[in-house]
């Protein structure tokens, strides 16, 4: 049993220090946003999420790793999205309607969009 663990051990840090690896960052988000991006977004926007759609339009946790340009027009996207009020898709509420948007919550989203929009701007 040591021994399977050891092994797993050396396996692991052997991978970490293979050149070019790089863990990715997870991104940071205010703790009032983070709470609206885990309750309403990453259920779909995430890893685990059902819909390849979504996971194609944004990945939250994918923002950190982008380079700058991305990273901008996911967030003027995101802006975008938030302006039309049009996530969560209506679809989507009928069966889930605990999960729209308050507007406290889009008010808090459209702060950290726009802060972060104009500091990837400069």
């Amino acid at each position: 049993m040591f021994k399977t663990v050891q092994l797993g051990f050396l396996l692991l840090v052997s991978f970490l220090l293979l050149p070019g690896f790089t863990p990715k960052p997870k991104p940071y988000f205010p703790k009032k946003v983070n709470a609206v991006i885990q309750a309403k977004c990453y259920g779909c926007h995430s890893i685990d999420g059902k819909s390849q759609k979504a996971k194609d339009k944004l990945m939250w946790d994918d923002l950190a790793g982008m380079a700058k340009e991305q990273q901008l027009e996911k967030i003027q996207s995101i802006q975008k999205v938030l302006e039309k009020g049009s996530m969560p898709p209506e679809k989507f509420l009928e069966k889930m309607p605990e999960k729209k948007l308050t507007d406290k919550e889009t008010k808090a989203m459209r702060k950290w969009a726009d802060k972060t929009a104009k500091k990837l701007s400069k």
